[in-house]
């Protein structure tokens, strides 16, 4: 029973469907996985699977699942972008891991530019400005458009447009530095060439 349940052509897979495919070519991973067709479900080659998806840089992580008789499942989990690193090669984006997703010649999302040493995702201020952004309010993420870490602990924002500064300090107490920001802009909204830090959120300052 046991070699027919394996080996048998009523086990054999005969479709292949992605989910979770939003920016990744999902028929790009079905076209290179054509040659697990015919195989019976139990004896899909992994290994194939695995070096298909790793040349998808889009893909974080995948997991598989058989559906008898015919079917097989690819799960996957794309890599969500944070910002842009501005390099000599062109505008890398990036996600919070540091992993490069594409290079353009341009910004092509309304992401922000990461500003760090080297414009490289391995200084040391790259992690800190991720935890930033991450902090940051909705609203006031869609306005940034840099997010400058010269260091760990000195770290600020430039909102789009109106040259406002955020001084923001370390990444530490960054969900209270975030509400206070958030109540400082309704208070005084942002104007060109504004500054607010928050860097102590105990003691903040508006200029």
């Amino acid at each position: 029973f046991i070699g027919v349940g394996v080996f048998s052509p009523l086990m054999s897979l005969q479709t292949i469907t992605v989910v979770g495919a939003h920016r990744v070519d999902a028929t790009s991973i079905v076209k290179d996985l054509q040659n697990q067709l015919g195989r019976p479900l139990p004896l899909v080659d992994t290994r194939s699977i695995e070096a298909t998806l790793m040349k998808q840089p889009l893909v974080k992580s995948y997991s598989t699942q058989s559906i008898p008789p015919h079917t097989l499942v690819v799960n996957i989990v794309e890599r969500a972008p944070i910002g842009y690193l501005d390099t000599a090669q062109g505008f890398s984006l990036v996600d919070p891991a540091g992993v490069s997703i594409e290079v353009t010649s341009d910004r092509q999302r309304q992401l922000p530019i990461i500003d760090v040493k080297g414009a490289s995702p391995t200084a040391h201020g790259f992690p800190a400005a991720v935890a930033v952004l991450r902090a940051l309010p909705a609203k006031v993420r869609s306005q940034v458009d840099r997010v400058i870490a010269a260091t760990t602990d000195d770290v600020s924002v430039i909102l789009k447009g109106s040259n406002v500064r955020v001084i923001w300090g370390s990444p530490d107490q960054s969900s209270l530095k975030a509400t206070v920001l958030a109540s400082l802009m309704r208070a005084y909204p942002p104007h060109g060439g504004a500054i607010y830090d928050v860097s102590s959120p105990a003691s903040v300052v508006v200029k």
